[in-house]
């Protein structure tokens, strides 16, 4: 017999959906870069199947809402304080939300979170869901790798410092690893930043949401971006053994620096590439950033005689920079780049991406 509280469900969990797809889709436009198109993804999430609050269902409505292309319902494999009302088998949240996904042009990645004391990673792509129930973490990761799924290590310091423990160092020594969460929440890791390249892992950057979606303020939930040659599963799949990944938190974005070079490029229009000065020698410099990403720019490069004054593009709109020439400036026509490093695309502990502007000014 059921409990009252879930004879309840049914009407409580339309009435959630009613007012999640109230809401107006957000289409989160971030370009694409050539020869792959951007995903926008999150791979960590959680539902009343563990620690979650919410039916799977409404991971899609919210993924819908908040311009998400992928997305993997990653609940945990051996917690489940639910288990009594609605049992514990790890492939009923994906079978739930599956149909839901297809009718809204979202690709949902079958997932599972292998949760082992303080050590989890993701699944992704798994075939039986609950072939790591009971094992510890090596014998999960090994028993797993016989499905050929990408695995990432979740929240590499969310009780302190990361370290490269020798569990995850056997695991990924054997090929069982593939990536590392460099963002969960609005947690950043930099301590685990610098095996990016010396590990050669994916990045990702997820929600790891367990309420309603709407803790995250709009357009700040983790984004894991996915530059795939295709929109299917076998495009995302590819595309994350590949490494064709970024990390998308806030204003932040991490990733390599051809993809970030790409985004920049993709992303900014010159709207006046000749800028003809008036007797003042004063003139703005417009931009156009299309994107959701802001950019926030410091100009490193630029000749003497010119001063640059303006920082950030904001997302989806032109933003103008005052250009004045000084006293000494030539006469005349002059082709100049500007460099800039744009400040919150980082390529590299310490690095950040460079770009160039390429303008032609003409000065009376």
């Amino acid at each position: 017999m059921l409990r009252p509280s879930l004879r309840r469900a049914p009407a409580l969990l339309f009435l959630i959906a009613l007012s999640v797809f109230a809401q107006t889709r957000d289409p989160l436009p971030v370009p694409d870069l050539p020869g792959y198109q951007t995903l926008k993804c999150d791979f960590h999430m959680h539902t009343v199947f563990s620690d979650g609050d919410v039916w799977p269902t409404i991971r899609v409505q919210e993924a819908w809402r908040d311009g998400l292309d992928v997305i993997s319902i990653t609940d945990h494999d051996d917690y489940h304080p639910k288990k009594e009302d609605i049992g514990a088998d790890l492939a009923r949240p994906y079978a739930l939300a599956r149909e839901m996904a297809a009718q809204s042009g979202i690709l949902l990645v079958p997932g599972i979170e292998i949760t082992k004391g303080n050590l989890h990673c993701n699944a992704l792509f798994v075939k039986d869901f609950n072939v790591t129930v009971g094992l510890d973490l090596a014998s999960a990761l090994a028993k797993v790798k016989e499905q050929q799924p990408f695995v990432f290590w979740n929240h590499p310091g969310w009780r302190g410092r990361a370290e490269w423990y020798p569990v995850i160092a056997a695991a990924h020594k054997d090929g069982q690893i593939q990536g590392v969460e460099l963002v969960n929440g609005l947690s950043f890791y930099d301590e685990a930043y610098p095996w990016v390249e010396e590990k050669q892992l994916a990045i990702l950057a997820d929600s790891d949401v367990h309420r309603l979606i709407t803790d995250y303020a709009p357009r700040t939930r983790p984004v894991t971006l996915v530059f795939a040659r295709s929109r299917d599963l076998d495009g995302v799949r590819e595309a994350l053994f590949a490494r064709r990944t970024a990390a998308w938190m806030g204003g932040e974005i991490w990733g390599a620096e051809a993809h970030l070079k790409g985004l920049w490029e993709g992303a900014v229009r010159v709207e006046n590439p000749e800028i003809y000065f008036t007797a003042s020698r004063r003139m703005g410099l417009r931009l156009n950033n299309q994107s959701a990403i802001p950019f926030r720019l410091k100009v490193t490069g630029k000749p003497d005689w010119l001063q640059v004054r303006g920082g950030e593009l904001r997302a989806e709109t032109v933003t103008g920079l005052s250009l004045q020439a000084g006293k000494e400036a030539p006469s005349g026509r002059q082709k100049i780049n500007l460099q800039v490093e744009v400040s919150n695309l980082h390529c590299g502990p310490g690095r950040n991406l460079t770009a160039s502007i390429p303008l032609e000014i003409v000065i009376p």
